[in-house]
């Protein structure tokens, strides 16, 4: 399979995130985080699942439900490891209870339950793809955690789905803090999988709605360890 082409830039102004050639573009202010915005094109990467809150409330529903769980066990994953905030065995618990929250109230109704969405979720994702990919969202989480200004950045950054940065940064490959945590999201992403494959797939009716497009956008750098912020002028 050829390296999927993925580009993301978020600013306060304007965002754009894009996946051979599909794209989300967004002006003006959001709500949501530049490290979630980053996820859905994680979840791109990955392939075969939903990534675009565009079409139609079902795939919003969907692309939504893949980015948001993904971004939860990789979050989980960063404040056990690198924050110590989080004991490990809770990482896929406290996502999958976001999650039935998610499902049953924030996007109610659901074309689904949220067993089955999470089953889906399982079903094609790609766990050393993210976790190849995983160092660029620690380094953007590490910048939001610790720089009160973050959402008044600028973020750059192109990539494909076979990068891997710890490979092509020397830097990354020497921090015992991102290696750790990798294999932290290894083995929590096999956890959830696992967990995933003994629901019993079932079939349910898919309920209709009117379209619902929550706002989403983003942007940041690439440069040396990561992500760095661009001056703005």
């Amino acid at each position: 399979m050829a390296a999927k082409q993925l580009k993301f830039y978020w600013s306060p102004q304007y965002q754009i995130f894009s996946c051979d050639g599909a794209k989300l573009e967004g002006h003006g202010s959001i709500q949501t985080n530049p490290s979630h915005d980053l996820v859905h094109l994680f979840i791109a990467a990955n392939g075969k699942m939903p990534w675009q809150p565009v079409e139609s409330r079902e795939q919003t529903c969907f692309a939504e439900y893949n980015a948001v769980l993904l971004e939860h066990l990789l979050v989980n994953c960063f404040n056990a490891a690198a924050l110590g905030s989080m004991a490990p065995e809770q990482i896929v618990p406290e996502a999958r209870k976001f999650l039935q929250w998610f499902v049953s109230e924030h996007y109610a109704p659901f074309p689904v339950s949220e067993e089955e969405a999470f089953r889906r979720f399982a079903e094609h994702l790609d766990i050393e793809r993210m976790v190849r990919l995983f160092p660029y969202f620690y380094s953007l989480r590490a910048w939001e955690c610790f720089n009160p200004t973050y959402r008044n950045e600028v973020y750059d950054l192109e990539f494909t789905s076979e990068d891997d940065p710890v490979k092509e940064a020397p830097e990354w490959a020497a921090d015992p803090n991102i290696l750790e945590t990798q294999e932290l999201v290894r083995q929590k992403l096999a956890e959830a999988v696992a967990e995933a494959r003994s629901i019993r797939p079932r079939p349910e009716p898919v309920l209709a709605s009117p379209l619902f497009n929550p706002s989403a956008k983003t942007k940041q750098k690439k440069s040396g360890l990561g992500f760095k912020p661009i001056p703005t002028c």
